[in-house]
C-alpha cells in the first residue's frame, strides 16, 4: 500500500464519519412526514367518534319513537286527527321533543292518512331530527 492510498483511506474515513449522522434537511423531512401522519390519524379518530355519537342518537330516537307510540297511541283516539300533537320527554331524554302531524291522503272516503312523527333534539348547539312517515287506514264512520 502506498502513501497515496493511506491518505485516501484516511480522507474517506473522515468523510464517512461526517456522513454518519443525519442532516438538518433529513430531520425536517422526517418531522413533516410524522406530523402529517399524526394529523391524518387524529382526523380519522375524530370521525369515528362522530359516527359513534350519531349512532347513539339514532338508537335513542328509535327508542323514543316507540315511547311516543306507547304513551300516545293513535288507536285510542275517537278521531284520527286527535292523535296529532307534540310534547317532550322527561329524565335523561329531556333534550328530546316529539311532534306528530296527520293529514288525509286522497279522498276523505278512502280513509288513508299520512302520519309524520318527528323526534328532534339539540346536540352541541346544532338542531337535529329524525322523522318516521307511515300510512294509516282509518275509515270515517258515520
Amino acid at each position: 500500500m502506498s502513501g497515496g492510498d493511506q491518505v485516501e483511506s484516511v480522507a474517506a474515513r473522515r468523510w464517512r464519519r461526517r456522513r454518519a449522522g443525519l442532516s438538518l434537511v433529513e430531520v425536517l423531512m422526517a418531522l413533516v412526514i410524522l406530523g402529517t401522519g399524526l394529523v391524518v390519524l387524529i382526523a380519522a379518530a375524530s370521525r369515528c367518534v362522530a359516527v359513534v355519537r350519531k349512532v347513539r342518537n339514532l338508537e335513542t330516537t328509535r327508542e323514543l319513537f316507540g315511547r311516543v307510540e306507547v304513551e300516545k297511541p293513535i288507536w285510542v283516539e275517537e278521531d284520527i286527527e286527535d292523535a296529532a300533537g307534540q310534547g317532550s320527554f322527561t329524565g335523561e331524554y329531556s333534550q328530546y321533543r316529539w311532534r306528530r302531524d296527520i293529514e288525509g291522503v286522497g279522498d276523505e272516503d278512502d280513509g288513508l292518512w299520512l302520519v309524520t312523527t318527528t323526534i328532534s333534539w339539540s346536540d352541541r348547539g346544532m338542531e337535529n331530527s329524525e322523522t318516521v312517515v307511515t300510512y294509516v287506514h282509518w275509515p270515517k264512520t258515520n
